[in-house]
């Protein structure tokens, strides 16, 4: 046994590396007992262990070498419970948002191997009746009609969201499409920009529109975001057949689109449209 130890001895025993020691002292957080003035070889006391080893804990609490600095400038038991304390609060913000951010990707792995299923597949196209509970959304007070304003409209709803990827690898993005303009087939009329919303991440109530809930008649369709006047007849059409009545706004919903693929085959977004059934229907 030695009192004296080289870099590479104290990194050993400590199980950190030479790297980190220099680093340490460089930024003169724990320095070596002596340098040769010939050498420049650094050497470490064995009695520097604790130094080397509580900040080595204090690092696996997740503290910034400045604090660690700070707090060995006066170290005591009150100092010690306020660090604790302090590291405690911090790790439990930290592992609520991991909580919700664990949520968010397991909502879209479910999202994405639902649209990839058969059932999912075999659906577009095709004219369904689906019924959905009240949808509260997050608007824009200005509409969109091209590309160029959608983007600009997409960045102000993340914004306004503070949410961690709200919009990859999900259902929540939209327009709303105005009922008289069904009504009058007015389909490239501008169009309300939405995103829905969680209740946990609840924005200002000005900026929340509430889409009822009810039964909708629903189309999925192929192709660009604005390639929607063919879907919109399917629909209208099929409506004006089973005698429906159009009851209020419709929410065109982006299902897929250039966040997760860049193959313009799988693009699919979905129009919904709020229906009432004939009498005795």
């Amino acid at each position: 046994m030695k009192e004296k130890l080289t870099i590479s001895e104290m990194a050993r025993l400590r199980s950190l590396t030479t790297e980190t020691l220099r680093h340490y002292d460089r930024i003169d957080l724990f320095k070596p007992a002596h340098v040769d003035p010939a050498t420049g070889y650094r050497y470490y006391s064995i009695f520097q262990f604790e130094i080397l080893g509580t900040i080595k804990e204090l690092r696996q609490l997740g503290m910034h070498t400045d604090d660690i600095k700070h707090f060995f400038q006066e170290r005591s038991i009150a100092r010690s419970l306020d660090l604790l304390k302090s590291q405690h609060e911090e790790l439990q913000r930290k592992l609520k948002e991991w909580i919700l951010l664990e949520e968010s990707i397991r909502e879209k792995i479910g999202f994405l191997e639902e649209v990839t299923t058969e059932g999912f597949e075999l659906q577009r196209g095709q004219v369904v009746l689906r019924h959905f509970d009240d949808r509260p959304l997050l608007t824009l007070d200005r509409t969109v009609t091209n590309n160029l304003e959608l983007c600009y409209g997409i960045l102000s709803l993340e914004n306004a969201l503070e949410e961690k990827a709200p919009i990859f690898a999900s259902n929540r993005l939209g327009v709303l499409i105005r009922s008289e303009h069904l009504r009058n087939r007015q389909f490239d009329e501008p169009s309300t920009l939405f995103v829905s919303y969680k209740e946990t991440n609840k924005p200002s109530e000005t900026a929340v529109y509430v889409a009822p809930g009810g039964l909708h008649a629903c189309l999925r369709c192929t192709g660009e975001f604005w390639e929607r006047t063919e879907g919109l007849e399917t629909l209208c059409d099929y409506i004006d057949r089973r005698g429906c009545r159009i009851t209020g706004d419709a929410l065109q919903v982006v299902q897929i689109d250039i966040t997760i693929t860049d193959r313009p085959h799988e693009a699919m977004f979905e129009i919904q449209i709020p229906v009432e059934l004939p009498a005795g229907r």
